[in-house]
């Protein structure tokens, strides 16, 4: 029985990857979200300009907003609470990790910003697309120098 159960234990941890992996691609998987939701609202607000019923796209996008965007960053965050808690004492001394945090911190102001933009839009304030381009480069620059802090940070 005891070599039974030592057995199923060795094929459990041949095919389960060990709770922080999955913790972590977790996290990667709602950032991917994140971060592709938010381009994706950027680019509904700069549509406005083209379309008959600038609201329309503000509706689009707020519906992204709430559906995608909201869920995937409450995610990112609980997730990555959840691996830098325990290691916390670990990457106080570490600059890389404080910076990674301030580009979240980054993303998460304009998540909000992006959100209150296409919330405007939507009850018709259509002038409150305009700069949803910069928006978006913003979004992909911080959310680039993060992955990169993480790549570099982490590989030998």
């Amino acid at each position: 029985m005891l070599r039974a159960s030592a057995l199923a234990l060795r094929l459990h941890a041949m095919y389960w990857p060990p709770h922080t992996a999955a913790l972590l691609a977790a996290h990667v998987l709602a950032n991917l979200v994140w971060i592709g939701a938010l381009l994706a609202e950027t680019q509904l607000l700069r549509s406005t300009r083209s379309l008959a019923d600038p609201p329309s796209a503000g509706v689009l996008a707020r519906r992204v907003h709430t559906r995608l965007a909201v869920p995937a960053c409450l995610g990112s965050l609980a997730t990555g609470l959840v691996l830098l808690m325990p290691a916390r004492r670990l990457w106080a001394g570490t600059p890389w990790m404080g910076a990674k945090v301030g580009f979240a911190v980054a993303l998460v102001a304009l998540h909000l910003v992006i959100g209150a933009r296409a919330r405007r839009v939507a009850e018709g304030r259509a002038d409150d697309a305009r700069g949803a381009w910069a928006l978006g480069w913003l979004v992909l620059l911080a959310s680039g120098a993060a992955v990169l802090l993480s790549v570099t940070k982490s590989t030998p």
